[in-house]
């Protein structure tokens, strides 16, 4: 009997060390007039093109979140700035040697409002889901204008996005 495998990720506080492999995050500024992306602009040479643009997101209602698809970026850093003030997920993956999703290295982070995330180029990520109310983002990466800009991949396993456990 074939079975498709399995995988339940347990969600951690989003922190810029922890997400690091994956992008960057910072923080809105607050009390700073300024506050660079350090790696929004990472492009290939095609990806000539800058795109910015609002990207609406319902609210995922509650959690467990069951995941069927991923995408990414080969030519383009991807950057999320939330336009409100809801949490959002950040679910995220490396590639394997032939460059699929590599779900065993599957993370999910919980980000807050004032919390930018930028996906590297060619990181796996779930679409943007957000917790408690629908949000709207910002959205910047460099594109070729060519379908590949976005690649999706359907999951042929099982995975559940779950709320850490409670400490007791």
């Amino acid at each position: 009997m074939n079975h498709s495998p399995s995988y339940t990720v347990s969600l951690e506080p989003l922190a810029a060390e922890t997400f690091s492999p994956f992008g960057d995050v910072v923080s809105r500024p607050t009390g700073e007039r300024r506050r660079y992306l350090p790696t929004m602009l990472n492009r290939a040479d095609e990806a000539q093109t800058f795109s910015l643009w609002i990207s609406g997101a319902a609210a995922v209602g509650q959690l467990p979140l069951p995941l069927t698809t991923l995408e990414r970026h080969p030519y383009s850093a991807q950057t999320f700035v939330p336009l409100g003030s809801a949490r959002y997920l950040a679910i995220i993956c490396a590639a394997t040697p032939d460059g699929g999703p590599d779900l065993a290295t599957l993370r999910g982070f919980i980000a807050g409002p004032d919390q930018i995330v930028t996906y590297a180029r060619n990181v796996w990520h779930h679409p943007m889901t957000v917790l408690d109310a629908p949000m709207e983002f910002a959205v910047a990466m460099g594109v070729t204008g060519q379908q590949n800009d976005d690649v999706f991949c359907s999951l042929d396993a099982a995975v559940t996005i779950v709320m850490p456990p409670t400490a007791s």
